[in-house]
């Protein structure tokens, strides 16, 4: 069986959990790295990209992964794509769902499937993946991951989706994810308390989803609060299902069942045997495929919209500073 080569792009720590993830894989294989910290956070043989033009350039790496969030692997993803890649972008990629309908474009015009980071869409076993929720869903999200404030003026260069990209809480956009996996896309959004304190990384949303099926999402979220808690309720007449702190419970015909707790890192790496499975087969992939993330990118879209408004307009637009001289690292690290 040939393995589909993977190149990672991003910080030297961050891309070990994922060389490590893909290690658990049989159809893949790590093939190097482009790092923001050259010659740290990895260990064994493989390749150190000297500039993003020599990955590309890599004819055995076929699926680029990004290892972190922001608007820089958004352009560098559109580069891979039209270089004939594979790719895997880091949680929620788009800041509107126009942006991300333009990037599932791409991928379906170069023949190459684009897939989200998105490891807790695999907690959920098959037959809870595929089950159907009736109009009378009720969900709630309720996530608190405390981050202490940073200097004032630390990250000037940041707009308006940078600054709500740190205000919440990257379970919480998961969680929000997950849930409309199961109920559909959503049909109308109001946000409230939408606040992210100046010169800070902390902030609390939440809000209110209405999906197209019925059903009936609310949401917190918080970087403020010490207390720390990621919990996840999808409630119906005759099935239920509870995430807390890891512990997945459903409830349906068979009565209460206690499912096994996956952890993070194996959660990523079913993502990457998605990802590798669907390169061989030329399918899109079952779970992580990019299209997925429309519903939770439509909530979002709404968050940043208000946050704007909020701030009054002031924050630059991200895609407004240039990328070259945001994220230099990522393009060209060769010495002088």
């Amino acid at each position: 069986m040939n393995r589909v080569g993977v190149a990672l792009v991003g910080p030297g720590g961050l891309n070990q959990r994922h060389v490590e993830a893909i290690a658990h894989v049989d159809g893949a294989e790590f093939r190097g790295a482009l790092q923001q910290s050259p010659g740290t956070g990895l260990s064994g043989p493989a390749a150190e990209y000297l500039s993003w033009e020599q990955l590309l350039r890599d004819s055995t790496v076929q699926l680029v992964s990004f290892c972190a969030p922001g608007s820089t692997q958004r352009r560098l993803a559109r580069q891979a794509l039209e270089a004939g890649k594979a790719v895997l972008l880091e949680g929620i990629a788009t800041h509107s769902t126009a942006e991300l309908d333009d990037l599932v474009a791409l991928s379906e015009q170069a023949g190459q499937p684009a897939g989200a980071m998105l490891p807790h869409r695999y907690c959920l076993p098959p037959d809870v993946w595929h089950g159907r929720w009736r109009s009378s869903a009720t969900a709630t999200v309720t996530v608190s991951r405390y981050r202490p404030p940073a200097p004032r003026g630390q990250c000037p260069q940041c707009g308006t989706a940078e600054a709500l990209s740190r205000l919440i809480t990257r379970p919480g956009t998961h969680y929000l994810d997950l849930v409309c996996q199961l109920l559909g896309p959503p049909a109308d959004v109001h946000v409230e308390g939408l606040q992210g304190p100046a010169g800070s990384t902390g902030g609390r949303v939440a809000g209110v989803v209405r999906f197209a099926s019925g059903g009936v999402l609310s949401f917190s979220l918080t970087c403020e609060s010490p207390t720390r808690i990621e919990r996840v309720a999808v409630l119906d007449v005759d099935q239920s299902l509870i995430i807390e702190d890891g512990r997945l419970v459903t409830d349906g015909a068979d009565g209460p069942v206690d499912r096994p707790a996956l952890h993070l890192p194996e959660l990523r790496t079913e993502v990457y045997r998605d990802m590798a499975e669907a390169i061989r087969t030329g399918r899109p992939p079952h779970r992580c495929r990019l299209s997925r993330t429309r519903a939770v990118t439509t909530i979002l879209e709404r968050m940043y919209r208000q946050f704007e408004s909020v701030s009054g307009g002031s924050g630059q637009s991200a895609e407004a500073i240039p990328p070259e001289d945001v994220h230099r690292q990522y393009v060209d690290r060769r010495p002088l």
